[in-house]
């Protein structure tokens, strides 16, 4: 069943598809709690962020009538519990992830789904999103999303490092690395656009968010431009490096591996020795940055499905 054919049966007959409201704050997670199926994807924000955004859809649960003479149902009015909810979000434009999915029951979840995306999918096109990407982290929806119309694209793959040795770091001329400041974040957005595809880009937004959760955030200086950051995050065995980034321009001038010993240095004062990261499974210009650094692939790779929407 593809979305495309989808949409002209759909359109008009949402089954009472409708943007998220703050009442449905306590439906959502009452859902995402007892849901079949669901899938988060949030990274430093909470679910209930996105409620109010025309991204973020939900279906409620068919209630039977209650009289309006009842008094039981003037007393106790009954709460709105959902079916189903979808958000979808970009930040920044022009790409969006399926950030919230999450189905009551099993049955029907194809043609669920692709009535939330059948009204999702257009308010994103009108914003401007040209690419809608979905991080597969569980099994469930991988044999839906091609016949939702998704496309398999790249794969995260996650590394670890457990061992404490580190190589020799040569030191790069006139570089500074210090921690992030609240003046420093579009600048960082800035140096995302340049470096990653739209799917990968950190908005200065997010970045603000990141920071009073991070485990550390360093910023790399040349001749006082910002040329790269590092962004970690602690995690159950350790800390998680989150974010390496480095202008393109500046590539091969030794900044990557300054930022790395840099937080790995930090780790070690925490006591944090175990630490892992995520990279995509083609990026072999940072993979030989890691494995310099003694990290090794773990095997365990998440595929990434795209829904281009043009």
């Amino acid at each position: 069943m593809e979305l495309a054919n989808l949409w002209a049966r759909e359109r008009g007959s949402s089954d009472g598809i409708r943007v998220a409201t703050k009442s449905d704050a306590g439906a959502i997670l009452r859902l995402l709690n007892t849901a079949v199926y669901s899938h988060l994807h949030v990274d430093w924000h909470l679910p209930g962020d996105w409620i109010g955004s025309p991204g973020f859809v939900v279906l409620p649960k068919a209630e039977k009538p209650v009289s309006k003479s009842s008094l039981t149902a003037k007393l106790f009015p009954e709460r709105t519990d959902l079916t189903a909810c979808l958000a979808a979000t970009a930040d920044p434009l022009p790409a969006a992830w399926v950030r919230v999915a999450a189905l009551l029951n099993e049955a029907a979840a194809e043609q669920t789904l692709a009535k939330m995306l059948a009204q999702v999918v257009p308010v994103l096109h009108h914003q401007g999103v040209t690419q809608l990407a979905w991080l597969a982290v569980e099994e469930w929806p991988r044999p839906l999303l091609p016949k939702l119309g998704f496309a398999r694209g790249s794969s995260i793959e996650t590394y670890v490092k457990e061992d404490r040795q580190l190589p020799e770091v040569a030191s790069v001329p006139g570089l500074i690395i210090r921690q992030v400041y609240s003046t420093d974040f579009e600048a960082l957005a800035e140096l995302e656009e340049a470096s990653f595809a739209p799917l990968w880009r950190q908005s200065a937004q997010a970045l603000a968010i990141a920071r009073p959760q991070s485990l550390s955030f360093d910023v790399a200086l040349l001749d006082e431009e910002i040329v790269g950051y590092q962004l970690s995050a602690r995690a159950e065995a350790g800390a998680h490096l989150v974010r390496l980034t480095v202008h393109p321009e500046k590539h091969g001038l030794g900044i990557g591996s300054a930022l790395l010993k840099h937080a790995f240095a930090y780790y070690y004062r925490q006591g944090l020795y175990t630490v892992s990261l995520n990279t995509q499974a083609e990026n072999s210009a940072s993979q030989k940055l890691y494995l310099k650094f003694g990290f090794r692939p773990s095997q365990q790779r998440l595929p990434i499905w795209i829904l281009d929407i043009l």
